[in-house]
């Protein structure tokens, strides 16, 4: 069996290494598959801010939530002319310009709700994630893999329902 270190899955270095990142994230991803698609894009990652709430209780999102969003969204666009369907894994590797503290939670459901209606249809279909947060001062950045992904939890019906129809279970 072959071990496998954090160097091995994210090579350390620059810029020059996120080809190979890539590649070796959609194999750990999807073991043998061969269908995934690579998107990087420069500049600070975004992060999901938390929700706001109006006098009245709704909740909403800030204006610079959604112009992230619309930002993100449009970049995955280059990727993906249609939103894929069935199971999918989601890796993102954020490559931040400091050390702010930042969770990167909040940075992969930044992506899981940009990528609505554009990489996928809904983030519902999302089986697999995996998020790692680096240091690049000189080249901030986030790198996503999509790849399809065989999971137990069958996922082909999401394009089918609407999310306000689905039922749990």
């Amino acid at each position: 069996m072959t071990e496998v270190t954090a160097g091995s899955l994210l090579p350390a270095g620059g810029q020059e290494y996120d080809r190979a990142r890539a590649h070796l994230l959609g194999q750990a991803l999807a073991p043998g598959g061969t269908q995934f698609r690579v998107v990087t894009f420069a500049g600070d990652p975004a992060s999901k801010a938390r929700p706001r709430f109006s006098k009245e209780g709704r909740t909403y999102k800030t204006d610079a939530d959604t112009a992230a969003e619309t930002r993100t969204g449009w970049q995955l666009r280059r990727a993906f002319p249609q939103p894929w369907t069935g199971n999918l894994a989601l890796g993102c590797v954020f490559f931040r310009p400091d050390r702010q503290r930042i969770d990167v939670d909040n940075m992969v459901k930044h992506i899981c709700d940009a990528g609505n209606g554009i990489a996928w249809v809904d983030d519902a279909q999302i089986t697999a994630v995996y998020g790692v947060a680096e240091l690049d001062a000189a080249n901030p950045r986030t790198l996503i893999v999509v790849a399809r992904h065989v999971s137990s939890l069958d996922r082909s019906d999401v394009a089918k329902t609407p999310r306000a129809r689905r039922k749990a279970g």
